[in-house]
């Protein structure tokens, strides 16, 4: 989860874009990207994504 304090606007990219970047880096490895920020909806999965994330 990545936790931005300005307003995003077009998060489904910057995931998408984040997640691909990580993926090199751990050579291939699949991951999720979850975006906080002040103009997202912030759901349950965010206090899971908190909780049980790992740290890059």
């Amino acid at each position: 989860m990545l936790e931005l304090t300005e307003p995003v606007e077009n998060p489904a990219l910057m995931a998408a874009q984040l997640s691909a970047q990580v993926s090199r880096a751990m050579h291939g490895r699949k991951v999720d990207v979850l975006l906080s920020a002040p103009n997202l909806m912030r759901l349950p999965i965010h206090d899971v994504a908190f909780k049980e994330g790992r740290l890059l």
